[in-house]
């Protein structure tokens, strides 16, 4: 048989990749012939993902070579795919660019992606990103690099323009195949409310009439185009989101940013935009509609901002359930039946070391499929993809006004990574005064400077020179 694939995941205890990873490996019978090579840079939380791996290896009997490293470097030799998905302090520095952000009066639900939660997080990350992708090209010069890491749409631009002989592309969870082609016709009611299936065997004969088009930037795409056995669906599914908006009063709001409300901001996206918001929870962060500005009230209301206390208190929990999988306390079937479902990377991965010919949603190069953007567009689109490479689908003109949006986010993108890339303060003032949320110069210059200041520390000496 065929060997299995060399992985390397930088960031091996992360908190969204880490557990779904290890159950892919010792699952998939592609993967499992492979070897899973886990680097983080806390040696401790290594040696947890380490043991739980090696339980869940010998739960399954899955041949799957194992190892692991605080250095990258001592692991990357020979790779075939190296993912990355680490993060330094997250909630503790999206916290601090929530809070700065929103002294001047811009608002940040995730603070992840775009306004200055997003310019500055690339801030931090894109420069060790660059670093790693001139490891891959010197150690595993064939390897695919894989980036799991928000903004994911900025890191796969400054990927592709600053490390292009690297072969890359960028993930996000959110619109992963086949699930979430089931959970649109769901939503759209063309599916019962309390459909379930099996996620090891999905019914992938209810697909075959499916035509579902999503396009735009990552966290800021949007159905284009959803007809299902010959009917469009675009009305149904907005009398869907109409009917779940008003659900949404029935109890109390959710207290947490990012799923408070979102039917009704859905409801008024499409509203103004004309079609359906496929990530909302951060959407809603991408326009100015809703952060409060004007005299008029804001419907539904305005954002609350991203409470980072919350969600390392999230993380926390989630690590002590990891730790007791990992010890023994808590039984490895219960683990592997928790992440049963896998995750998107190593889905991906799976599909093109077997060239089982499956489709994704891809973070990368337009190459054509939206009409009216350029080729080297950076867009989230379903694409074929192989280990020779991968090919968006056609999906035809966006319409104005999500035309409008898609390239303000790119340009405010694009424009962070050459900021960084050159440590320049010009085209940083310049990216935040492009970004969608950000209205008034003096308030981004504010901005710019104040979180400089309390990031000092953290920040390559070369923006303070």
């Amino acid at each position: 048989m065929k060997r299995g694939p060399k992985i390397i995941v930088l960031g091996a205890g992360s908190y969204f990749f880490g557990c779904p990873v290890i159950s892919n490996m010792v699952n998939s019978p592609i993967l499992r012939e492979g070897t899973l090579a886990l680097v983080d840079i806390q040696q401790d939380v290594l040696d947890t993902m380490l043991a739980l791996t090696h339980r869940a290896k010998e739960a399954t009997g899955a041949p799957v070579k194992i190892i692991g490293s605080t250095n990258r470097k001592e692991v990357m030799k020979d790779a075939d795919f190296v993912v990355l998905s680490f993060s330094y302090r997250n909630s503790f520095f999206r916290a601090t660019d929530t809070r700065i952000a929103q002294k001047y009066g811009v608002t940040m639900c995730s603070s992840d992606t775009i306004g200055p939660g997003g310019i500055f997080r690339a801030m931090r990350e894109l420069p060790e990103i660059l670093r790693v992708a001139r490891d891959v090209r010197e150690l595993a010069p064939d390897a695919w690099l894989i980036n799991f890491i928000n903004p994911s749409a900025i890191m796969g631009i400054g990927l592709m323009r600053h490390a292009p002989e690297v072969k890359s592309f960028a993930l996000c969870d959110g619109n992963h195949l086949p699930y979430s082609d089931f959970a649109y016709l769901q939503l759209a009611g063309a599916l019962p409310e309390d459909f379930k299936y099996d996620v090891k065997q999905p019914p992938l004969e209810l697909l075959s009439g499916l035509d579902l088009r999503i396009a735009g930037v990552n966290h800021c795409t949007f159905i284009t185009h959803f007809i299902y056995n010959g009917k469009d669906m675009q009305g149904q599914l907005y009398e869907r989101v109409r009917q779940l908006a008003a659900k949404e009063y029935e109890r109390p709001p959710s207290s947490k940013a990012k799923p408070r409300l979102n039917f009704n901001y859905a409801l008024q996206l499409m509203d103004v935009y004309g079609l359906y918001p496929t990530a909302v929870s951060h959407t809603k962060e991408y326009v100015p509609f809703f952060q409060g500005y004007g005299k008029c009230p804001v419907t539904p209301e305005p954002l609350i901002p991203f409470d980072g206390y919350n969600r390392q208190e999230e993380m926390d929990a989630a690590w002590k359930i990891t730790r007791e999988y990992a010890d023994g306390t808590r039984p490895i079937n219960e683990f592997l039946k928790a992440y049963e479902h896998g995750d998107h990377a190593t889905d991906i991965i799976e599909s093109m070391w077997g060239n089982l010919g499956k489709q994704f949603f891809i973070n990368g190069p337009n190459q054509g499929a939206v009409s009216n953007l350029p080729d080297d567009a950076f867009l989230e689109l379903r694409r074929e993809i192989d280990m020779n490479g991968f090919q968006a689908l056609p999906v035809g003109k966006l319409p104005h006004g999500v035309l409008g949006l898609t390239q303000q986010v790119l340009d405010t993108h694009e424009l962070t990574v050459e900021a960084i890339v050159n440590h320049d303060r010009k085209l940083l003032y310049r990216a935040l005064a492009s970004d969608p949320i950000v209205n008034n110069l003096s308030d981004a210059k504010a901005i710019m400077l104040e979180l400089l200041e309390a990031e000092r520390e953290y920040l390559p000496a070369e923006w303070f020179n």
